[in-house]
């Protein structure tokens, strides 16, 4: 099995747990965590008001270039329909969750929805790109590098879809029908996450240079921008990247922050403490929605920068958080470590439920969460090599508590 430098991170902290039965069905209101300082007893996550830093320091790089690797992609592999697992509905969870199993050793990482309607994913432990319809369809396509590490996948604006090869230090495009074309240049070393930008580019966090990347869908790649001063990049580990509301590129950073960046690269960085923010998506409020490792809460940040938390129901170490998406519903959607899937409205009412499958001891590993062309939420479940699915998306039955905002 392969993990991704970020694997290895999750599973050595909390590896060993699992989520046995569902949280949040009766739970007692508990108060959300605001910058103010203010922090409920049932959670250790502290806040920070927001202290903003303005930077916009390129680093300076040679000029950008763009080297294809225009190698034939090798034929795709269509693998026979996988048959769902479901999970009934139960008094504490009022929404299903059914499974469809990957070949094995695929281990997913991300998953996006396509322009052709189809799920899209990245298999880390078997260096192939995933392309399933919503009916369960699956087709892979191997990379024509070899252990290169895919790892985030997103659309792209040119209708093709781009994913980051960790491993090799490559940026990918593959089109709807399968063709890959690989990308590297001296202005990026090791990209981590991916997402479009307002300005028609592809945007993408360095974890080796600790800074943010754009490139064209020529594949131009400009020099990358600091997220906090210039320099070596130690004190800066830049991971999850969305497009605000706002026409500005929002990050966070694995060591304590939320950075906000315009298309020209001048950053604006906000403080958030101890926390440690991970995957970063807009919610259908307009704020910035993060999930967060190590910490038992889900984050968000206004576009003016006033950053609070919520508490997650367990609150334990099977509660930290790993992708976000928005839902059909009004609502983010959250993959949990252990084998649990989360959902908070932007009012405060949160709910998880566990994974058809669970490992004794151990965990499935949720990981990427998206929302498909059918309008239900779909995910990677890493440790075991499926793709989660809940097909009917209803408000459930939550933990009601105030959350003023």
């Amino acid at each position: 099995m392969r993990f991704s430098p970020r694997h290895l991170i999750l599973v050595a902290a909390y590896g060993t747990v699992s989520l046995a039965a569902c949280s949040g069905g009766t739970g007692a209101p508990v108060a959300p965590i605001h910058p103010d300082g203010s922090t409920p007893t049932a959670t250790p996550v502290a806040s920070a008001a927001p202290s903003a830093v303005p930077s916009a320091t390129p680093i300076a790089t040679a000029a950008p270039t763009a080297t294809p690797v225009r190698t034939a992609s090798p034929a795709p592999t269509a693998s026979p329909t996988p048959v769902p697992t479901t999970a009934p509905t139960t008094a504490a969870c009022g929404f299903n969750i059914t499974e469809i199993s990957l070949p094995a050793g695929s281990n997913p990482d991300y998953i996006t929805g396509g322009p052709d309607g189809n799920l899209w994913f990245t298999e880390n432990g078997t260096n192939k790109i995933g392309r399933m319809t919503t009916t369960g369809t699956l087709t892979e396509f191997p990379i024509p590098t070899a252990n290169s590490g895919p790892f985030d996948i997103t659309p792209g604006p040119d209708g093709n879809l781009w994913f980051t090869e960790f491993n090799s230090g490559k940026i990918g495009r593959i089109t709807t029908a399968g063709t890959i074309t690989e990308f590297t240049s001296a202005n990026f070393f090791r990209p981590w996450n991916i997402t479009t930008g307002p300005d028609g580019n592809l945007w993408y966090t360095d974890n080796s240079s600790g800074a943010i990347g754009r490139m064209t869908t020529s594949g131009v790649a400009s020099p990358e921008f600091a997220v906090q001063g210039s320099g070596a990049g130690d004190d800066r580990e830049p991971y999850g990247i969305v497009a605000g509301p706002d026409g500005n590129m929002w990050i966070t950073d694995f060591l304590g922050a939320i950075d906000k960046m315009t298309t020209s690269g001048t950053a604006t960085r906000f403080s958030i403490g101890s926390s440690e923010p991970d995957v970063i998506a807009v919610g259908p409020d307009g704020a910035m929605w993060f999930t967060l490792s190590f910490q038992y809460a889900i984050g968000h940040v206004t576009t003016g920068g006033t950053v609070a938390f919520d508490p997650t129901p367990s609150g334990g170490p099977q509660s930290y958080s790993n992708g976000i998406a928005a839902g059909p519903d009004d609502a983010m959607w959250f993959a949990l470590n252990a084998s649990a899937i989360g959902r908070i409205t932007t009012s405060g009412s949160v709910e998880e439920c566990p994974t058809p499958t669970q490992v004794p001891g151990g965990t499935t590993l949720p990981f990427g969460m998206t929302k498909g062309s059918d309008g239900e939420m779909w995910f990677t479940e890493n440790e075991v090599s499926k793709i989660g699915h809940i097909p009917t998306v209803a408000v459930p039955v939550s933990i009601r508590r105030s959350a003023a905002r």
